[in-house]
């Protein structure tokens, strides 16, 4: 395979790399926004209860709405958490990927200017030769 279709090829992967990353922070983002809220909901739930006095039906009901509450907070602050992870992970595989497509970038310059000196060379050679006859 020339170093042509390997940096292609390359580029290709880093944008593939670079779109999973962005949708790794965007999801990680929908989820701290939802906890953010669930907090909220949380804080606003305590100062109702705070505020207020509650009986019978209304207190239980408060406090199923709040046990659910922290349920629901504990379960996105572990998927943050997942997901974290995730956006670390794909930023560290974009990076490789970035590395590996200079890599190639810097190997076909190379190429180029070795193939630009050798026909350099041919020309120098050629020209010996109409010279010495």
């Amino acid at each position: 395979m020339t170093t042509r279709l390997r940096l292609m090829r390359a580029q290709r992967l880093l944008k593939v790399q670079e779109q999973m990353r962005n949708l790794a922070e965007r999801d990680l983002a929908d989820t701290r926004a939802k906890a953010a809220k669930v907090e909220t909901d949380r804080a606003a739930m305590l100062a109702t209860l705070a505020g207020e006095t509650m009986h019978g039906l209304f207190l239980d009901a408060a406090a199923r709405r709040l046990r659910a509450l922290a349920g629901e907070a504990t379960e996105l602050a572990a998927t943050a958490v997942r997901q974290t992870a995730t956006v670390q992970a794909r930023g560290l595989a974009e990076k490789r990927a970035e590395r590996q497509a200079e890599g190639l970038v810097r190997l076909r310059a190379h190429e180029r200017e070795q193939a630009d000196m050798l026909e350099q060379l041919d020309l120098m050679v050629a020209r010996a030769g109409t010279r010495q006859d």
